[in-house]
C-alpha cells in the first residue's frame, strides 16, 4: 500500500492494535517493536493485493447476491421491491438525506396476507462503518432471504422488520471509489476543513462525553461528532428507532470484524439489568451458527467482550429507544483479512449468520410469549 501511510486500522481489547504500514517502512517498524518488547503478528505481508482482487470481483454491471455490489446497484435493487411475494409483502421508503445528496434506505417488510402496522418489530440496519463491506452484502441476502424464502415464514409469522442495508451511503462509495479502509461518513469537519467524517457509531446521545474508544478530534477515525446526533445518517436511525407507535422488539446492527454477538453495555464494563435474557438468545444464536459450519462467534457485553465505546447506536437503543433485545454482531473473519474479506466469503457468513438469526427469533418469540 505505497499510497497509504501508516494507519491504525482497529484496536481492540487487551490492547491489540492492527496497523497498516506501506511495504517501505516495514523493516524499520519490525525493528522498532521489537526494540520496545511489542510482540507483533504479521497478518499480510500485500493488503494492496488483497484490495485490488476485491474491487476486481465487485458487480459493477448487475447486482448479485455472492458479490459486493456498489452503492448505484444496491439502491436499483431496493427501488425494485416494493409489492408482495408468496410470503411477505415489502416497501422501500427514505429515512433520510446524506451530506452528499444520496437517499437513506429502510425496507419493511411483513407477512403476505396482514396490514403493515404497529405489531412487534425488528429493527436491521447494515453499513454503518463505510469499509464493512460484509455488512451490507449480508443485510441485503437476509432481506432476499425474508422475501423470498419458505425458511423465513416463522420469522414474517412473528415480527415485522424494518431493515436499512447502508446506513453510511457517503462512506461505502467512497471506498468503493478513493479509500477502500474509510470508516466514517463524508462530512466535512466546520473545525478542520482538512477533516472529514464522523464515526456514526459514536455519534449517538447515550454516553457520548466519555471517550473510551471515541475522539474529539476530527481526523480521528473514530472521531464522535460535534455533538451527538450531528450527522444525518444517525438522526434518520435515530428517527427510526423512536417512531410513534412503532414497537420494536429488537435491535441488530451488522458490522465486522471480529466474529461477535454483543450486546449492551457497550460504554462501561457493565451488565444491565436484564442481562441474561439477552445472553440467552445471543448464546442461542451463536450455537446455531457454531452448528452450521463450525464457526465460532462469542456472545457477550461489548464492553467486556470487546472494548469499551460510547456513543453507539446499541447502547442508545437499549436505553433511550427502551429496545430490550440490542445487539451488535461482528460479522466473519477472526482478523485474517479483516475488512478486505473475500467475496466468497459473502454466502458462508450469510449462512450461518441466517441459521443464527431463526434462532434469535426462536428466543425471543419463547421470551416474549409470542407464540401465536
Amino acid at each position: 500500500m505505497a499510497n497509504y501511510r501508516s494507519i491504525t486500522l482497529r484496536e481492540s481489547p487487551e490492547d491489540i492494535t492492527e496497523l497498516a504500514i506501506p511495504p517501505e517502512e516495514l523493516i524499520v517498524t519490525k525493528k522498532k517493536l521489537k526494540k520496545a518488547g511489542i510482540n507483533y503478528t504479521l497478518l499480510t505481508r500485500n493488503l494492496q493485493k488483497s484490495i485490488d482482487a476485491e474491487k476486481a470481483a465487485v458487480s459493477a454491471n448487475v447486482f448479485q447476491f455472492n458479490r459486493y455490489n456498489t452503492y448505484d446497484k444496491i439502491e436499483e435493487y431496493l427501488n425494485s421491491l416494493d409489492g408482495c411475494g408468496s410470503i411477505a409483502c415489502s416497501q422501500t421508503i427514505t429515512i433520510g438525506e446524506t451530506d452528499e445528496k444520496r437517499p437513506i434506505y429502510m425496507v419493511k417488510i411483513w407477512k403476505n396476507g396482514m396490514q403493515l402496522s404497529n405489531r412487534s418489530t425488528i429493527l436491521v440496519d447494515g453499513g454503518i462503518h463505510a469499509r464493512e463491506w460484509i455488512s451490507p452484502a449480508v443485510v441485503l441476502n437476509f432481506i432476499n432471504f425474508l422475501k423470498t424464502n419458505t425458511a423465513a415464514m416463522n420469522l414474517v409469522d412473528e415480527f415485522q422488520w424494518f431493515v436499512i442495508p447502508v446506513l453510511n451511503p457517503d462512506g461505502y462509495v467512497y471506498t468503493h471509489t478513493t479509500d477502500r479502509l474509510w470508516r466514517k461518513n463524508r462530512k466535512q469537519s466546520q473545525v478542520n476543513s482538512n477533516c472529514f467524517g464522523t464515526d456514526l457509531n459514536r455519534n449517538f446521545d447515550y454516553k457520548w462525553n466519555p471517550l473510551q474508544s471515541a475522539s474529539s478530534d476530527p481526523c480521528s477515525y473514530v472521531y464522535r461528532g460535534p455533538t451527538p446526533f450531528s450527522e444525518k445518517e444517525s438522526i434518520a436511525l435515530r428517527d427510526a428507532m423512536l417512531q410513534q407507535g412503532q414497537t420494536y422488539t429488537s435491535y441488530i446492527s451488522f458490522h465486522s470484524y471480529g466474529q461477535y454477538y454483543l450486546y449492551p453495555w457497550l460504554h462501561v464494563n457493565q451488565l444491565t439489568t436484564d442481562w441474561k435474557d439477552l445472553d440467552d438468545c445471543a448464546k442461542a444464536a451463536t450455537a446455531a451458527i457454531y452448528g452450521y459450519k463450525r464457526k465460532r462467534y462469542e456472545a457477550g457485553a461489548g464492553g467486556s467482550l470487546l472494548y469499551q465505546a460510547s456513543g453507539t447506536s446499541a447502547d442508545y437503543g437499549k436505553a433511550i429507544a427502551n429496545i430490550k433485545y440490542a445487539y451488535t454482531i461482528e460479522l466473519r473473519d477472526k482478523g485474517r483479512k479483516g475488512f478486505v474479506l473475500s467475496y466468497r466469503q459473502i454466502i458462508p457468513t450469510w449462512e450461518e449468520n441466517r441459521d443464527g438469526i431463526i434462532a434469535l427469533v426462536d428466543c425471543l418469540v419463547q421470551k416474549n410469549n409470542l407464540i401465536k
